[in-house]
């Protein structure tokens, strides 16, 4: 009997202890919105630092775009943490680059959705819940699914996508960059126009146009491929103004 109460007293103070280094590497105003194992070594952290919470209001309202990707949501500067499973201990930590680009750091993440470009398991009597933000799934069809995509609609035209994952060759948490060229420039990017809600037309490879000829703009079309080696995206954009060119 003492041997079996030694045993069970000795379970809660380790699980205690852990429970406890794990909260340490967080600062105290860290919201966790979310955490998953990615590999048996390795999981994955996702927080903000005191975000603001933005409810939509009334809850019956018709969503508008940009509700499509925000929900009720937290804004602020969001991170990712890598968390070495066995000793609790942060491996790396990203800050998520703003899909506008500006220095503001803020980031919109929704905590209450509907089902759409995030999953919801269960849904309330407004068909909201809570989403899965870590849904992790080989979105760089390099045949690991170490990887989790977010998105951000600005408006009715136009989604700002940006892919984040785990880099084994690293063993760091990367928000993974894109490099287009166009027959003007070349540039570099971290969130790109509607790439991560495309699936590959092969392995490696995407293919994909976006429309924007009926608001005074230009139909521009994608082709980008994985870059295993350097582990970024690369590819081209070219825009046609003339829907008769």
């Amino acid at each position: 009997m003492n041997k079996l109460k030694f045993l069970i007293i000795s379970v809660v103070c380790l699980f205690t202890f852990s429970e406890s280094l794990f909260a340490q590497t967080f600062p105290k105003t860290a919201v966790i919105l979310e955490r998953k194992q990615v590999t048996p070594a390795r999981e994955f952290v996702l927080w903000m630092t005191s975000p603001a919470k933005n409810p939509r209001t009334p809850v019956e309202e018709i969503y508008t775009c940009p509700d499509e990707t925000r929900g009720h949501y937290y804004s602020g500067k969001a991170n990712v943490s890598l968390i070495d499973s066995k000793t609790k201990k942060i491996v790396n930590t990203l800050e998520i680059a703003p899909s506008d680009g500006e220095d503001t750091g803020t980031v919109d993440l929704p905590y209450l959705i509907h089902n759409g470009y995030y999953k919801v398991p269960k849904v309330d009597k407004n068909d909201e819940g809570k989403p899965i933000l870590l849904d992790l799934k080989d979105f760089n069809d390099d045949g690991k699914p170490y990887e989790f995509a977010l998105f951000d609609a600005l408006a009715c035209m136009g989604l700002q996508t940006t892919l984040i994952g785990y880099s084994e060759k690293q063993d760091k948490v990367i928000q993974y960059p894109i490099a287009v060229k166009t027959d003007k420039e070349t540039f570099e990017t971290l969130w790109l126009d509607y790439f991560f809600s495309h699936k590959p037309v092969k392995k490696g490879f995407w293919k994909y146009q976006v429309d924007y000829r009926g608001r005074g703009g230009t139909l521009d079309e994608y082709e980008i491929r994985y870059d295993a080696q350097n582990e970024k995206f690369v590819g081209t954009l070219k825009s046609t103004e003339d829907e008769n060119d």
